[in-house]
C-alpha cells in the first residue's frame, strides 16, 4: 500500500475538478464530488500504517537550479501516520462543511480550496526532500490565504490572510534558503543529519536553525504567532482542519522528520525547547483576555503547539508527534463544537455575544466539555492526557528540566482559559435565548461529526501508548514510550488544570461578573501594523530606484549577478 500512498496527494484533485466544473449541479449538491478525496486518503494512509514498509519516488532534474533538484516522494510511517490525521480530520470537517456552508454562496468555490489545501498538505507531507518540501510548504500557505480571506467582503478578512501570507513567507524564505545551501546530492530530509550533508555554509547549527525558523513561521511560535489567531477569521470548518489539526502541525512534523540533524545542533535544540516554553506560556496567558470565541481557542492552539515543539526540542520527538496525534482530535473537536454555536447565533462570534447560548446546543455542549477536559489533561478517559504528560515527564526527565517545570506550571493556565470559554457560553445565563435559532437540515451533518471526534478525544492516547510505538521508527520512538500509564507528574497536572478549570469558571459565573465586549474584531496586533508601515515607507524608498532608465537596470543586473556568484565561490569553494 506504500506506493500507492506516495501518490496519495493527488487524491483530492479528481474532486477539485468536478466541483470546479460544477458537478453535481444545484447550490444544496455542491460540494458532493469532493467528499470521496478524503476518505479514500484516510483509508489507505491507515493500511500504509499497519503494513509498515517504505516506498520512494524519485524524478531527477525536477528542479535543476537546486542542489538536489529532484522530485522525491517518501511513503513511510511517519508520513502515513500524518496523512491518517489529516483524512480523519478532512473527512469530518467535509461533512460539517456541508451544513455550516448550505446557504452560503460561495459553498462550490470553499470546497475547491478544500481540495487544493488537502492535496498541498498531503504533498508536504510526503515530501522526501527539501525542493518537494517547498513546493508543499508553499502551496499550503497560498491555499491557507483563499481560505481564510473567503469572506472577502467582511472587514478583516483579507487582512487575516495577508498576515498569514506574510509569516508564512519568512517560513518560505529560510526554508528556500535551506534548499540552496545545502552541499550538491543533499536534500533528503533523512540524509540532513549526515556529514556530506552538514559540510556546507554554516553547518549542521545554521541549516537547523533554518529549519526551526520555517516550523515556527508556519506553526506560530514566537514572534510569528500573530497571523493565526487572525486566521479564525475564515469559515469555522478552516479553522478546525488548518488551524489546529494540519497545517499549523506542519512545522511539528519537519522538526520530527529531520530530528538527526537537530541532535546535531544542540544550541538549536534549545532554542526550539525554549521558545515553545515561551510561546505556550504567552498564548495561554492571551487567551484569558480575548472577547472572540474563536481567537481563545486559536491561542489555545498556539499555546499547544509550543507544549509540541518544547517535546522535540528536549529530544524527545515522539513525545510532540504523540501530543499532535492526539491534539489534532479535541482541538478540532472544540472548534467545530464552537462552530454550531456560532452558526446558530447567526455568525456571532464575541463571547457577550454568545453568553449562555451553548446551553441550546446539546451536541456542542458535550462536544466542548469532552474537548476541554482533554486539553486539560484528565488522566486515563482522555487522549490529552497521555500525550501532555508525555511531553512534560520527556521534559523533567532532560538535560533541561526546568523546560519541564515550566511546562507543568502552564497547566494551570491551560485550565483557566478552556474554562473560561466553556463558563461563559455554555454555563452562563442565556444573554438572549431570541437570537438562537435552529435549522435541523444544516445542523444534522455538523453535530454527527462531532460524535467521531469525542471518540477520538477519548480513546486516541491509549492507542498512541499501545499501538503507535510498534509502527513508528525507533529513531523517533525513543524511551518515552515507557512512560508509566499514570503516575504523580501526571496526576499534579491534571489537578493543577481542574483547579484553573473551575476556578476561572467559578470566577465569571459570579452574579456580579461582568463581561466587557472587548475587541472581537481580526485587526493586527499594533506591532505588526508598525512594522507594515516601516515596510511600506522602506518600499516607497526604493521605488525611486525604478527610473524608467534601461542602462540602470542592466547595471544593476550585473552588479547583482556578481554579488551572487562572488558569494556562491566563496561559501562553497
Amino acid at each position: 500500500m506504500m506506493p500507492l500512498l506516495a501518490w496519495a496527494w493527488v487524491f483530492t484533485l479528481p474532486g477539485l475538478l468536478l466541483t470546479g466544473l460544477g458537478v453535481p449541479t444545484g447550490q444544496r449538491r455542491a460540494g458532493y464530488a469532493s467528499l470521496l478525496g478524503p476518505p479514500v486518503l484516510l483509508v489507505v494512509a491507515l493500511i500504509a500504517l499497519a503494513q509498515g514498509g517504505s516506498y520512494s519516488v524519485t524524478f531527477d532534474g525536477w528542479l535543476p537550479f537546486l542542489p538536489d533538484g529532484a522530485y522525491r516522494a517518501l511513503a513511510d510511517p511517519l508520513s502515513a501516520l500524518l496523512l491518517v490525521i489529516l483524512g480523519a480530520v478532512a473527512t469530518v470537517v467535509y461533512v460539517y462543511s456541508l451544513g455550516y456552508m448550505a446557504d452560503d454562496p460561495g459553498k462550490r468555490r470553499f470546497f475547491v480550496y478544500l481540495d487544493l489545501f488537502v492535496a498541498a498538505m498531503g504533498l508536504l507531507v510526503l515530501a522526501g526532500n527539501l525542493a518537494v518540501l517547498l513546493i508543499g510548504w508553499t502551496g499550503v500557505g497560498i491555499s491557507s490565504f483563499l481560505l481564510i480571506s473567503f469572506w472577502r467582503d467582511r472587514p478583516g478578512t483579507l487582512g487575516a490572510g495577508l498576515q498569514a501570507l506574510a509569516a508564512n513567507a519568512v517560513g518560505d524564505g529560510a526554508l528556500l534558503l535551506a534548499a540552496s545551501i545545502v552541499p550538491t546530492g543533499c536534500g533528503a530530509l533523512v540524509n540532513l543529519g549526515t556529514s556530506q550533508c552538514t559540510a556546507g555554509f554554516g553547518g549542521a547549527e545554521f541549516l537547523a536553525l533554518l529549519l526551526f525558523v520555517a516550523a515556527a513561521a508556519k506553526s506560530a511560535q514566537g514572534p510569528l504567532y500573530f497571523w493565526l489567531p487572525n486566521a479564525m477569521a475564515g469559515p469555522t470548518p478552516i479553522s478546525a482542519l488548518i488551524h489546529a489539526a494540519t497545517m499549523v502541525a506542519a512545522g511539528v512534523y519537519l522538526l520530527v522528520r529531520t530530528h538527526a540533524l537537530l541532535t546535531l545542533a544542540p544550541q538549536v535544540s534549545l532554542w526550539i525547547a525554549a521558545i515553545g516554553v515561551a510561546t505556550a506560556i504567552g498564548a495561554s496567558v492571551a487567551s484569558l483576555f480575548q472577547a472572540n470565541f474563536k481567537k481563545g481557542i486559536a491561542y489555545s492552539t498556539v499555546a499547544q503547539l509550543g507544549y509540541m515543539f518544547a517535546g522535540v526540542g528536549v529530544g524527545v520527538p515522539f513525545a510532540g508527534l504523540f501530543h499532535l496525534f492526539t491534539h489534532a482530535s479535541f482541538k478540532a473537536l472544540l472548534f467545530l463544537a464552537a462552530g454550531v454555536v456560532i452558526h446558530g447565533a447567526g455568525g456571532r462570534e464575541g463571547l457577550a455575544d454568545l453568553r449562555g447560548l451553548g446551553r441550546f446546543f446539546a451536541f456542542s455542549r458535550w462536544g466542548f466539555l469532552i474537548g476541554s477536559l482533554a486539553l486539560i489533561g484528565t488522566p486515563l478517559i482522555t487522549a490529552g492526557g497521555f500525550s501532555k504528560d508525555a511531553i512534560v515527564d520527556a521534559a523533567i526527565n532532560s538535560s533541561t528540566p526546568i523546560v519541564g517545570w515550566l511546562l507543568l506550571a502552564a497547566v494551570i493556565l491551560t485550565g483557566g482559559y478552556i474554562g473560561r470559554l466553556f463558563a461563559i457560553v455554555y454555563m452562563a445565563p442565556a444573554v438572549d435565548p431570541h437570537t438562537v435559532h435552529h435549522d435541523p437540515g444544516a445542523e444534522r451533518p455538523m453535530n454527527w461529526s462531532l460524535v467521531p471526534l469525542m471518540v477520538g478525544s477519548l480513546v486516541l492516547g491509549w492507542v498512541g501508548i499501545l499501538w503507535l510505538p510498534s509502527v513508528l521508527p525507533e529513531a523517533i520512538v525513543g524511551p518515552v514510550a515507557t512512560v508509566p500509564i499514570l503516575n504523580i507528574t501526571g496526576a499534579l497536572a491534571f489537578v493543577l488544570g481542574a483547579i484553573g478549570f473551575l476556578g476561572v469558571a467559578w470566577y465569571v459565573l459570579r452574579p456580579q461578573a461582568a463581561l466587557a465586549r472587548g475587541e472581537t474584531s481580526y485587526r493586527p496586533d499594533g506591532w505588526v501594523r508598525a512594522i507594515a508601515v516601516g515596510g511600506y515607507a522602506v518600499s516607497d524608498a526604493f521605488s525611486r530606484v525604478q527610473s524608467g532608465l534601461v542602462a540602470r537596470y542592466a547595471f544593476g543586473s550585473l552588479i547583482g549577478v556578481a554579488v551572487v556568484l562572488l558569494v556562491r565561490v566563496v561559501a562553497f569553494r
